[in-house]
């Protein structure tokens, strides 16, 4: 970006810090477009893309406060887009394990919620074994078993080969396994199974 285009960039966040909405528009108007795109391209459907966009401006305003003119704000934006589809799939693929489990097992309304605190302790579980994984690995894993992404188009987007990626996938999923060694096999069958393909 040109020194002038800078300068004009870092006045427009100084003033959004003030709480000026003119300046947040022109932000918006600016960056929305390429952060769409960005959107889109992570989560492949439109109107969840649109949803995150606005997620990310509500959260710009929320904290603009804390925005610092001197930080890249094409990265700001962008990590928080990548955090909400995170989360947001994340969201989908439980919510989806969980509807296969009670349907798997028939689960009636008297259990319903012991089934629920069950299961939620094994979605705990679950995430604080692949947050131990190494950061590559991690990044492998969920965009595997979280977006939906082919080996091939993860190995396009880290600049690396299928076999890499098959590789730290085989080795996330034998961790996985590992941790989930000896807990019931119906809510594991369920939520590992079903939600993300380890078994």
């Amino acid at each position: 970006m040109k020194t002038g285009s800078t300068e004009c960039l870092n006045g427009t966040i100084e003033a959004l810090k003030t709480g000026d909405m003119a300046a947040f528009k022109s932000l918006y108007q600016i960056f929305e477009p390429k952060l769409y795109i960005f959107a889109l391209h992570l989560i492949r459907q439109k109107e969840e893309a649109e949803e995150i966009v606005q997620e990310v401006f509500m959260k710009v305003w929320e904290r603009r406060q804390q925005l610092d003119p001197e930080q890249n704000f094409d990265g700001y934006l962008f990590s928080i887009a990548k955090n909400l589809v995170y989360n947001k799939t994340r969201r989908k693929v439980y919510e989806s394990a969980f509807t296969n489990y009670v349907a798997a097992t028939g689960a009636n309304s008297g259990c319903y919620t012991e089934d629920t605190v069950a299961y939620q302790d094994l979605v705990k579980l679950l995430e604080e074994t692949y947050a131990t994984l190494p950061p590559v690995r991690r990044q492998v894993f969920v965009m595997s078993r979280m977006q939906g992404k082919s080996n091939t188009e993860i190995a396009q987007l880290l600049n690396t080969s299928n076999s890499n990626i098959e590789n730290h996938l085989n080795k996330a999923l034998k961790a996985i396994k590992e941790r989930f060694r000896g807990y019931e096999i119906v809510y594991t069958f369920a939520l590992v199974n079903l939600a993300i393909a380890i078994c």
